[in-house]
């Protein structure tokens, strides 16, 4: 999907109730995670940072706040589309 440095990398997390996804999200918002989620699903999109090399264990990358804005809805819009793979993750 994103094929230029810098590269984010979210994780797809699929809590497996409703008490478990709000107690996730009340977690991020205390502290100030970056995640995105949907009201008709119950997973959630982790935001784990961003690298210079499309390899999550690499140096972290610096970024502008319009690039994070810009990929988020690249994210949102591409996990839509794929909101019933459940098998093996794609790579985002």
């Amino acid at each position: 999907m994103h094929t230029e440095p810098p590269y984010f990398h979210f994780q797809i997390l699929r809590p497996e109730s409703k008490e478990q996804r709000e107690k996730a999200i009340s977690y991020f918002k205390e502290h100030k995670k970056i995640y995105l989620c949907f009201m008709y699903t119950q997973e959630i999109l982790l935001y784990l940072g961003c690298t210079e090399t499309i390899y999550i264990r690499s140096k972290m990358a610096d970024f502008e706040t319009d690039q994070l804005d810009s990929i988020l809805n690249e994210v949102a819009w591409w996990f839509r589309s794929h909101i019933n793979d459940k098998g093996e993750e794609k790579e985002v």
